[in-house]
């Protein structure tokens, strides 16, 4: 069973990084959007001239898959991961 788990962990790891691998270019959109803001706002412009247009913001529609994809990265799979090493260095099962 703590085999078992590990493994699913495993592979519930590799469904994020492939769900992270499907949306990268939606990240790569939103970092430079927001380093745009950002630097307009360091500048003391007005940040809302510089974020993508509507047209831009409605195409990318990736946010549930890089939510999934993180999620199952770094928050299911290694809780998997660690619950299958406590119940393998548990004795007393």
């Amino acid at each position: 069973m703590p085999k078992l788990l590990g493994i699913v962990g495993a592979l519930v790891i590799c469904a994020g990084l492939d769900l992270l691998w499907q949306c990268r270019h939606e990240i790569r959109f939103w970092i430079s959007a927001y380093l745009k803001v950002f630097r307009a706002m360091l500048r003391q412009e007005e940040p809302l001239h510089v974020f993508p247009s509507k047209e831009a913001v409605d195409k990318r529609q990736g946010a549930i898959r890089f939510l999934l994809g993180m999620g199952f990265t770094f928050l299911l799979g290694p809780i998997l991961i660690a619950l299958s090493l406590t119940l393998m260095f548990y004795k007393n099962l």
